[in-house]
């Protein structure tokens, strides 16, 4: 028995828009994140990390997140977020 798999243009055209399409949504992901500065308040923070207000809290408080005081005002290093976010990938 011998099975045979038709890949028409259309299948493969399919296939081409598919990967265009989570390409592009890769770039555009990654371009927002080079849009952040490289200092961030509290806010622009916790946009950039997708998370909500009292979630940043709790990871100040509890999980020693990376925060400078400058000028009497919260800031966040994008360098740093990203170094102290890169310890919870498996």
């Amino acid at each position: 028995m011998k099975l045979e798999v038709d890949l028409s243009e259309s299948v493969e055209q399919q296939l081409a828009e598919v990967a265009s399409r989570v390409w592009q949504n890769a770039m555009e992901n990654e371009l927002k994140r080079r849009s952040f500065p490289d200092w961030m308040d509290l806010e622009t923070t916790c946009d950039y990390l997708k998370v909500s207000r009292s979630n940043l809290a709790k990871f100040i408080k509890d999980l020693e997140f990376p925060v400078s005081v400058i000028n009497q005002t919260k800031r966040c290093n994008k360098k740093k977020v990203d170094a102290w976010m890169a310890q919870f990938e498996v």
